[in-house]
């Protein structure tokens, strides 16, 4: 059987992580995991529309999440939905980096354990199939980490000439199912 992405990945430094995080990141099987967000997004039109776009998260407080991780051969699918608004991605281990297959974006990550957090660094992007050079790349130094026994998350997306265009914070706890 496969190894899950992250043990593949970071191998023992996933060892280095807190429990709530091993048990999303280094299971087999189904995870679910449900919580709260907070979501801060621009209120520039075009960065608005990039992110309704994506499908990604609408602003609010105190914002119900359920994030259901799927291991599907060597990837993983990560099924989000922020009070409705659903969005999922696919993610690969290619050249030490994560790949992330989210509609219409490629993104490509470096991970590291760093203090007991998961750091994801935005290093590479591509849109409809064109990369994109690093000076007009989005940046994304996504965190994850462990807030009294919670799965925490920081999700910041930053994008040139434009600033923040979205940024999504919460914790979440394992569900059964």
């Amino acid at each position: 059987m496969i190894e899950p992405l992250f043990r593949r990945l970071l191998g023992d430094d996933l060892d280095r992580l807190p429990p709530a995080l091993r048990r999303a990141h280094d299971a087999r099987d189904r995870q679910v995991w449900a919580g709260t967000a907070q979501v801060v997004a621009s209120r520039n039109p075009l960065a608005r529309a990039l992110c309704r776009m994506m499908g990604l998260p609408r602003a609010g407080r105190d914002v119900p999440v359920t994030v259901v991780f799927e291991r599907a051969g060597e990837a993983e699918i990560w099924r989000r939905n922020f009070a409705g608004r659903r969005y999922h991605s696919r993610f690969l281990v290619r050249d030490g980096l994560i790949v992330e297959q989210m509609g219409p974006a490629t993104n490509r990550f470096r991970a590291h354990v760093e203090d007991g957090e998961l750091h994801l660094e935005l290093v590479g992007f591509r849109f409809f199939g064109v990369p994109f050079p690093a000076w007009l790349s989005p940046r994304c130094p996504a965190v994850e980490s462990e807030v009294a026994g919670c799965y925490r998350f920081d999700v910041p997306i930053v994008l040139p000439f434009m600033g923040l265009a979205i940024r999504y914070t919460g914790v979440m706890e394992a569900c059964d199912g």
